[in-house]
C-alpha cells in the first residue's frame, strides 16, 4: 500500500513538472526569433514569397503556423496564390538522431484541408527533402484569383495531390508533380471582352503540372461540359526572378452549335476559327508578369 502511494506521489510530481514545462514553454517561446529563423530558412529553397504571421508551440513536439501566406507581384500589384489561417506542424520522428526525419503538416485552405508530410533525409552527399501533400475539398470560389474575374461566381470543389523532390538548391531545381481532380461545378457572370457569358456549367475538371529541370510543364488541363471543352497544354520556363519566367501555352476551345449561339459575337468567332477538330487555339506567350495573348 505505502509502495503504491508513493508511486502515485512521484507520478503527481511528475505531472506537475510536465504542466509547469509546457506553461513555461508556451509563455517564454521565443516566436520573433523562432519566425526569423524559418523564413530565412525557407528563403535559401527560394520561398522567399512566403509570409508568416506568428509562430507558437504546439504539444508534444510541433508549431502553429499562423496567417502563412504566398505572393507574388503581377503587373505591380501583389497576388495572393495561396492563404492559410493556421497551419500545424508536428514531428513524428521523435528519437533523436533519427534519419530521416518526418514531419506532419495540417491546416484549412480555402475551405478545404491541407494534410500531408515532409520528410527530410541525409545520406552523406546532403539533404534530400521531399514533400507530399493532399489537398480535400477547396473552394475555388475562396481563392483571390477568382475576384480577378469580376463578378464571376465559381462554384464547385477540387480535390489533389502535390508532391516534390529536392536534393539541392531552390525549389525551381526540383522534380514535383501537381494533380487536381473535380466533379459537377458552375461559372456563373463571366464577361469576355465586355461579352456577358451564359453560366457555364462542367461535368469534370482535371489538371496535371509537373515540375522538372526548371520548367513547369502543363501535361493536360481540361474542363468538360455538356456542350464546351477547354484544355490547356505548354509549359513555363522558370528564371531566377520569376516574373520574368517564359510562357508557352496553347488554349483549345469546343463549342457545340447550342452553346455558340448562346455565346453571341463570341461564338461566331469560335465558329470561325476552328479547326477540321471542331477546336478554336488560343496562344499565350510573355511572361508570368506580362501574358500575351496571341489569336
Amino acid at each position: 500500500m505505502r509502495r503504491v502511494r508513493r508511486l502515485a506521489i512521484w507520478a503527481g510530481y511528475l505531472c506537475y513538472a510536465v504542466v509547469l514545462f509546457a506553461l513555461f514553454t508556451y509563455l517564454k517561446f521565443p516566436s520573433q526569433q523562432v519566425r526569423a529563423f524559418v523564413l530565412t530558412a525557407l528563403s535559401h529553397y527560394g520561398l522567399g514569397q512566403i509570409r508568416i504571421g506568428s509562430i507558437q508551440p504546439l504539444l508534444p513536439a510541433g508549431l502553429t503556423f499562423g496567417e502563412v501566406s504566398v505572393s507574388h507581384a503581377v503587373n505591380g500589384q501583389l497576388l495572393e496564390l495561396i492563404h492559410m489561417p493556421e497551419l500545424q506542424v508536428q514531428l513524428r520522428t521523435l528519437r533523436p538522431f533519427a534519419n530521416p526525419v518526418r514531419i506532419g503538416i495540417a491546416g484549412t485552405l480555402y475551405g478545404g484541408m491541407l494534410l500531408g508530410a515532409v520528410e527530410w533525409e541525409h545520406n552523406g552527399r546532403g539533404p534530400l527533402l521531399g514533400v507530399h501533400v493532399n489537398l480535400q475539398d477547396i473552394r475555388p470560389t475562396a481563392h483571390p484569383l477568382t475576384a480577378r474575374l469580376g463578378n464571376a461566381i465559381v462554384a464547385g470543389k477540387v480535390v489533389g495531390t502535390i508532391t516534390l523532390q529536392l536534393s539541392k538548391g531552390r525549389w525551381q531545381d526540383g522534380t514535383g508533380r501537381l494533380i487536381l481532380q473535380g466533379e459537377s461545378g458552375n461559372i456563373a457572370g463571366l464577361a469576355l471582352g465586355g461579352v456577358r457569358l451564359p453560366a457555364l456549367t462542367y461535368d469534370q475538371l482535371t489538371a496535371e503540372l509537373t515540375l522538372q529541370q526548371r520548367h513547369v510543364v502543363v501535361k493536360d488541363l481540361q474542363m468538360n461540359g455538356r456542350d464546351w471543352q477547354v484544355t490547356v497544354q505548354g509549359n513555363v520556363s522558370l528564371n531566377e526572378r520569376l516574373r520574368q519566367s517564359p510562357v508557352d501555352l496553347t488554349v483549345r476551345v469546343h463549342t457545340s452549335g447550342t452553346m455558340e449561339q448562346q455565346l453571341g459575337l463570341v461564338g461566331i468567332f469560335l465558329k470561325q476559327r476552328r479547326d477540321r477538330h471542331g477546336f478554336t487555339a488560343l496562344k499565350i506567350n510573355g511572361t508570368l508578369e506580362h501574358l500575351n495573348p496571341v489569336l
